[in-house]
């Protein structure tokens, strides 16, 4: 998946990214001091939470869109943390140089995730975490299903395209059982998985809705241009369709995300 515009991405994701990034630190069980790799960084949400989980924890970010990776630097402003342009499927660190490595959003957009979790895998210290978290896009995130939802109502043959001619991570749409299978397949072993659940809280439709406006990804290029074709009647329908509305407008999503860790065995 082709991302673009770091603050654009902070604004749609950064914040639900910001609340998933502990609990999902607590379950890979990173503790204060350790060297942990970010892999697939993006605007730094994993790396910031990690650096407020211990006072001597450093973290070394890493991210393919040099655009995400300077966005980073300058919201990461410590010198525990520093960051560096590189896909996750080609590390360029020595064996063992890591106390884990974590990777948090990410495995959905990867074309090959046994590869990432083994290059996690051999850049980890013998015995060290290697875990990953991803939002369980089957069913656990109405903020995007309900989206689709009113995309299919109003351009159904315009979804069916966009789907025929993305590329999919066979990690897109993947339980707990899926992801420990490409753990245990890129030779980690102790693997575990758990659910993670968070409330994603909107102030009202636009806090919800003009975030997908500002394209960061393909999904919400897809929408917002769709938006704009269909002369607003998808987010006419998105707002039809969400469920219960408080009186001042806001509304309550769920949001669930699974986790799988396994240990570095090398």
């Amino acid at each position: 998946m082709a991302y673009s515009n770091p603050e654009a991405y902070e604004r749609f994701m950064g914040r639900w990214s910001a609340q998933l990034a502990p609990l999902f630190i607590d379950f890979a069980g990173v503790t204060d001091g350790q060297h942990v790799l970010d892999v697939g960084c993006g605007t730094g949400s994993l790396t910031r939470a990690l650096l407020a989980s211990g006072q001597a924890t450093r973290v070394a970010g890493v991210d393919p869109v040099a655009d995400y990776v300077s966005f980073a630097r300058l919201s990461t402003p410590s010198p525990r943390a520093e960051f560096t342009v590189a896909p996750g499927r080609t590390l360029a660190f020595a064996n063992g140089t890591f106390d884990a490595a974590l990777a948090l959003l990410v495995l959905q957009d990867v074309l090959d995730p046994k590869r990432t979790a083994a290059e996690m895998a051999r850049v980890t210290c013998r015995g060290g975490p290697v875990a990953a978290c991803q939002w369980d896009f089957r069913d656990g995130l109405p903020m995007l299903s309900l989206m689709w939802q009113a995309a299919e109502a109003v351009a159904a043959e315009a979804v069916r395209r966009y789907r025929a001619e993305r590329p999919i991570s066979p990690c897109a749409r993947a339980g707990p059982e899926e992801l420990a299978e490409v753990w245990v397949d890129a030779g980690l072993s102790e693997v575990r998985t758990a659910r993670l659940d968070l409330v994603m809280e909107f102030r009202c439709f636009d806090d919800f809705w003009l975030p997908f406006l500002g394209g960061p990804t393909s999904t919400t290029s897809f929408a917002a241009t769709l938006n704009q074709q269909t002369g607003g009647a998808l987010a006419t329908k998105l707002r039809d369709i969400i469920p219960q509305f408080r009186p001042n407008g806001s509304f309550v999503l769920p949001a669930r995300a699974w986790a799988v860790s396994g240990v570095a065995a090398h």
